[in-house]
């Protein structure tokens, strides 16, 4: 009977170990890519911000028009040729918005660019993107803050991610 028990006790005490280890995984996964998520939308917008010429107020892409916003961010990025060299007064451009829970890049291209056009997925669990313009008249905005929070949920807890950055315009 006692060894029956001490097997039971020591199997109970298993089991529960287990499923602690299995929960801290889940957390600490769920958190890593929480993480990841809001680093590469982040990544997304500083590699087209940074050599940006403008942030428009508003811009007709070939399927629509975007307009900047404290949820949506258009740029007009001078072209690149192969080898990284600016072609003079040829510009991409650039929205960044979201959908649901997802962050997306809508690039379009020129079509002397190297750059491809197209939409891309950057992220996903994102709860917010703003952005903040130093200038209200969109001429004069040099600086773009981007304040991102990603939040995923395992079980009944919420995880979530903020980061913020301040990102100057290329030439300012």
């Amino acid at each position: 009977m006692i060894v029956i028990a001490l097997t039971v006790s020591m199997m109970i005490t298993f089991g529960l170990l287990i499923y602690n280890f299995n929960m801290a995984v889940m957390y600490e996964q769920t958190s890593v890519e929480s993480s990841d998520s809001a680093n590469a939308i982040l990544h997304g917008i500083e590699s087209l911000a940074l050599p940006a010429d403008a942030v428009l107020q508003t811009h007709v892409f070939s399927d629509g028009t975007a307009t900047s916003s404290s949820t949506t961010l258009v740029l007009e990025i001078p072209s690149i040729d192969g080898s990284g060299n600016v072609i003079t007064n040829t510009y991409d451009y650039a929205e960044f918005y979201v959908i649901g829970a997802n962050a997306y890049l809508h690039l379009e291209a020129n079509v002397l660019s190297s750059r491809v056009s197209g939409t891309k997925l950057l992220g996903s669990d994102v709860n917010t993107i703003i952005f903040t313009y130093n200038s209200s008249d969109f001429t004069q905005v040099n600086t773009v803050m981007v304040d991102i929070q990603t939040r995923a949920t395992v079980k009944q807890d919420t995880i979530s991610d903020h980061l913020q950055e301040q990102i100057r315009l290329r030439n300012y």
